[in-house]
């Protein structure tokens, strides 16, 4: 009897008993301790699990809120993008068409900085050649009353070659240098009355005719566009005008294509006027260019700028 156990169940139909062996007992008492135990480990573990979840719905929730703000950036930086390379688009065309109306051949597959960089020397050429050679007009209203080239003298009637042009002016008119220079004479001459005559660089000349009064001496630098008379009638002449000439190696050169030099189309005076080797020209202003100092060209590109 020790190796077993009685088990008593009473119910409404009276008493049972059930005779089962010590080893069954351990077997029940195992398996209640396998319940328990799993019982245990089951809510352990859902708790864990419960707590990482709930943990992966908080990153879920911060994840999807970064997520939301990076496109919100994203979105933003596109709009951004676009409107940069719209706008490079832009400063593109504008490059191109400055570029063409100086005359330089678009070189669009260099990168923007060379061609930047390669019209900020050109600026820089065009400045140093419209500050130095002849453009523009003496006058601030500019009339043309007789042109260059050969025609009846108004005062002799004779045929002559005329080395200049004729501009209309009143007496006392403000005349000013085209270009900056050297007062190489200042005074009376013959036919041209009181007459101014400037060397300038590169080989060109300007002579202002007929003036009623001399503001400058020779010898006298002279900047461009500053005042050097004012218009008159001495000399051959049949009324108030201002005689203006340009010359090249003293060769009398057309003055209506210097007049209307602008910087924007420069280079149409190396097709109207051939009679002065550009090229030759272009090569000593970009050699003279180089012995400036950068800050100087600098504060010259600025100015041609401000013009």
């Amino acid at each position: 009897m020790k190796d077993k156990f009685i088990i008593t169940i009473h119910d409404v139909n009276g008493i049972k008993q059930y005779t089962l062996k010590q080893i069954v007992k351990r077997y029940i008492l195992y398996f209640a301790s396998f319940i328990l135990f799993f019982v245990f480990t089951s809510t352990a573990v859902i708790y864990f699990l419960t707590k990482e979840v709930s943990q992966l719905s908080a990153k879920k929730e911060k994840l999807q809120s970064q997520f939301i703000q990076m496109t919100k950036e994203n979105i933003a930086l596109k709009k951004s993008i676009e409107q940069k390379n719209s706008e490079l688009k832009q400063i593109t065309e504008k490059l191109k068409n400055i570029e063409e109306m100086i005359g330089i051949r678009p070189e669009e597959e260099k990168d923007l900085s060379h061609r930047i960089n390669q019209l900020s020397l050109t600026t820089a050429q065009i400045y140093h050649m419209f500050k130095n050679i002849p453009n523009g007009s003496p006058l601030k209203k500019t009339v043309i009353t007789s042109r260059f080239g050969y025609r009846k003298h108004p005062v002799n009637g004779q045929r002559d070659f005329h080395p200049g042009v004729d501009l209309r002016a009143k007496w006392g008119t403000p005349v000013y240098s085209t270009a900056r220079g050297i007062v190489e004479y200042a005074g009376k001459k013959g036919n041209y009355g009181k007459l101014i005559i400037i060397q300038h660089n590169y080989g060109f000349k300007t002579l202002y005719g007929h003036l009623s009064k001399i503001k400058v001496k020779m010898g006298d630098f002279v900047e461009k566009g500053q005042l050097i008379g004012y218009s008159g009638n001495t000399g051959l002449i049949n009324g108030p005008h201002l005689h203006y000439e340009v010359r090249y190696l003293q060769r009398p050169l057309n003055p209506v294509n210097f007049i209307k030099w602008k910087k924007l189309d420069y280079k149409k005076i190396f097709t109207r006027e051939r009679h002065v080797k550009w090229e030759s020209l272009i090569k000593a202003v970009t050699a003279n260019l180089q012995t400036v100092p950068e800050q100087q060209l600098s504060v010259k590109a600025h100015l041609y700028q401000g013009n």
